[in-house]
């Protein structure tokens, strides 16, 4: 190959990349593409009196094994004030288990006692399967699921059959409040400005660390953990975030894995799962309750 054809190629080669990448970065994220169902609906809160808020396009879907039952979006309402407690859920992906997808639960008591999880999501159109490398280049945008937490439970452990770990967090009350109301905030940005998800930057992990360090500046410094996402609770059991601190971290995930439990408490009613479940963790998961060394005392 003589000089001059080289030098066409590689030019050639090089205006395709450029124009790949323009492509990319001239690509806006937008709220009104064909989604597929159960990422259809952007979520939205709206405050009400005192510590109240409503949460509107909150999914309420049933899984079993066949897959979506019943598809629901509904209204729903929260009181602040009353979360006790943040769970934090892992999906190791099946062919590579330092990839994972990370979730969040927010338990209420009271007189709204509830549970409900919220998914940072890489939103997707009819016809689309998710991809890791895809997700560098603006394929999706990025969408804040909030749902009832056997909606999430059973999609994974039931409906796909995928391995489920869950781990209550050391936070006291007062800490989840700070923690819910960065999410509210950044939910309700998401709706009037759309962006997009990035599996480097915007991804479901440092999604959540990133509501968590606005709440609390430097409580999750940034780790591989945050990309390689199946390593994230590890990197929480070293922070502290896990109980019980003394414990190795495998002796913790050895207890951790809900997905036989899910599938077993699966037909249960709404406000029953999420206790239900909960009660079939051995041993009882309790809170060490700080962060940055503030205990509740």
């Amino acid at each position: 190959m003589n000089m001059s054809l080289r030098m066409m190629i590689i030019a050639g080669i090089s205006v395709f990349i450029g124009i790949a990448i323009l492509a990319v970065l001239l690509r806006t994220p937008r709220n009104d593409r064909p989604w597929i169902d159960a990422l259809a609906r952007p979520p939205e809160f709206v405050k009400g009196a005192d510590t109240l808020w409503s949460i509107r396009n909150f999914r309420a879907f049933v899984f079993d094994k066949d897959g979506e039952t019943e598809k629901a979006w509904r209204e729903e309402l929260i009181d602040a004030e009353d979360l006790a407690e943040v769970w934090f859920f892992i999906e190791p992906f099946e062919k590579w288990d330092s990839a994972a997808h990370s979730f969040l639960s927010f338990v209420f008591e009271g007189e709204h006692a509830k549970t409900i999880s919220v998914s940072v999501e890489a939103r997707r159109e009819v016809g689309e399967t998710y991809s890791g490398l895809k997700g560098i280049f603006n394929k999706y945008e990025l969408i804040y699921i909030w749902s009832t937490e056997k909606d999430i439970l059973t999609r994974i452990a039931v409906d796909l059959d995928h391995d489920l770990y869950a781990y209550r967090l050391n936070v006291t009350p007062e800490q989840a409040q700070a923690i819910l109301m960065h999410f509210i905030n950044r939910t309700n940005t998401l709706a009037e400005r759309p962006r997009f998800y990035n599996t480097l930057v915007s991804n479901c992990t440092n999604e959540l660390a990133k509501a968590v360090n606005a709440a609390f500046p430097g409580a999750l410094p940034w780790h591989f953990a945050h990309v390689l996402t199946g390593h994230s609770a590890e990197r929480l059991h070293e922070l502290g975030f896990l109980s019980p601190e003394a414990t190795v971290f495998e002796g913790i995930k050895a207890n951790a894995n809900i997905r036989s439990i899910v599938q077993d408490v699966k037909a249960l009613p709404e406000n029953e799962f999420d206790d239900a479940w909960r009660a079939h963790l051995a041993p009882k998961i309790r809170p060490h309750e700080k962060i940055n060394g503030t205990s509740r005392g």
